[in-house]
């Protein structure tokens, strides 16, 4: 039985897609690090054309792959094997809900347009993203997506009140009522949130949304050394209750970005290591933040800026994953620690690749308020041998060889370094009754499943 013939005749030639030229763009990663082969698109517009395409891939035995912006930066969105790509483009309905505040938004829909949609009634969704222009709810799910204001709002999962999904037994999971407290059995949304496509396809959620501050003052402060950075990042936190983004930032990024930059660097000099600090509330707080930064013994220099010109200091940091791409091929690796062991791990590993490997150029920043490290590796000599060093690093030191970005196919092969055996079992498990034919995102967490 053709498979194309088959998908057409049960949903309709306008929902799938096979021009070639079409269809490339759904077989390379974000990164351009990982190729798939995609057989077609699927673009389904509703839970049933999601439910026959889940019954005919189970009957043909293809593979399906979840598709939402292909943001994903570990190929967690690209097939292994030849596969059947099922974009969220078409789930895109929207809607708000203020008297809640939440809203009931389609798997395709992008955290840019979902903000567009909130910012009227003066609210927003909680979690943000350097992609928000292109980066689905649905993907943001399925990764549990971190982003900038973790230390305020906590990750994605921490934002989910209900779900829909078709799992891979093609069984329709609806928990769409919007409660805030719930506690009738398991929490779909929480356990789907993470799972990277590999139990269920997301058609629609309920996200809490929370009200835009009036006010942001943004502070762009030069330091000497990590230890320097840790330390004023906890000082931070203690003296501005409505501290809402710590950003890390090294030289070798900023003069990166600098390449790219329409503007000149606000301060004076490039030092080692740069903080960017966001305080959000009621009011400005420019004078109390330029009074702390003023006394404080590790600054030595910094710049700071009031609600909207504030975007201005936060293009440094956004652009990083931009200028990196520019200048070729990066692995990337993201990785938490735990705060206290922040500046030795990174020692440990700025000599585990000086001793070890040449022609290797690190570019570090991150989310330094919980710990989340990006270690963006540039060079041709680079392999999948000093990726497995540096996580089996991350595991000496106690983190997570995947923070935020999921580990998708890029890291199937280090999930023992962080989780046991039993662990791992049980969640293979729960594919195995969620998705018993083995049909989506095959090669994504599990390199057998």
């Amino acid at each position: 039985m053709d498979l194309i013939s088959t998908l057409r005749r049960s949903l309709g030639s306008d929902w799938i897609i096979t021009d070639p030229e079409i269809v490339a763009k759904y077989s390379s990663d974000w990164t351009g690090r990982f190729q798939g082969n995609v057989v077609c698109v699927v673009r389904p517009t509703n839970c049933w054309q999601i439910e026959k395409t889940i019954q005919i891939a189970r009957r043909l035995g293809i593979a399906l792959v979840t598709q939402g912006g292909n943001t994903s930066l570990v190929g967690g969105a690209t097939p292994v094997r030849e596969a059947v790509v099922l974009s969220s483009e078409k789930l895109d309905d929207l809607e708000i809900d203020t008297v809640s505040k939440s809203a009931v938004v389609g798997a395709g829909v992008t955290l840019e347009t979902l903000n567009d949609a909130a910012r009227p009634f003066g609210l927003k969704f909680a979690v943000d993203l350097a992609s928000r222009g292109s980066a689905t709810i649905g993907g943001m799910i399925s990764t549990n997506a971190g982003g900038i204001h973790v230390i305020k709002y906590g990750s994605t999962r921490h934002q989910i009140i209900g779900i829909e999904a078709v799992f891979g037994n093609s069984k329709v999971i609806s928990r769409m009522e919007g409660l805030v407290k719930d506690n009738t059995g398991y929490d779909w949304a929480s356990i789907l949130c993470g799972s990277e496509g590999t139990l269920g396809v997301i058609t629609r959620a309920i996200v809490r949304l929370v009200e835009i501050p009036l006010h942001r003052t943004v502070g762009l402060i030069a330091l000497s050394s990590l230890d320097d950075a840790v330390e004023l990042q906890m000082d931070l936190r203690k003296s501005f209750e409505g501290i809402d983004a710590i950003e890390l930032m090294t030289a070798s990024g900023i003069e990166l970005v600098g390449k790219i930059h329409p503007t000149r660097f606000p301060l004076d000099n490039v030092t080692p290591f740069t903080l960017l600090a966001e305080v959000t509330g009621s009011q400005s707080y420019e004078l109390e933040l330029a009074e702390f930064l003023d006394r404080h013994p590790v600054v030595t220099d910094a710049v700071i800026r009031c609600d909207s010109q504030g975007e201005g200091l936060w293009l440094w940091r956004e652009l990083h994953s931009e200028a990196i791409a520019r200048e070729g091929l990066a692995h990337k690796l993201d990785v938490s620690v735990p705060l206290l062991v922040v500046s030795e791990f990174v020692r440990s590993l700025e000599d585990l690749i000086s001793s070890g490997y040449t022609g290797i150029s690190p570019v570090i920043f991150g989310h330094l308020g919980d710990g989340n490290i990006h270690i963006n590796l540039l060079g041709e000599a680079i392999d999948d041998e000093l990726d497995h060093e540096i996580f089996a690093l991350v595991a000496g030191f106690g983190g997570s060889i995947s923070a935020e970005h999921g580990i998708g196919r890029a890291k199937v092969s280090e999930m023992s370094l962080t989780r046991s055996p039993d662990d791992i079992e049980m969640m293979q498990a729960l594919k195995r009754i969620c998705d018993p034919s083995m049909i989506l995102n095959p090669g994504v967490l599990f390199p057998d499943l």
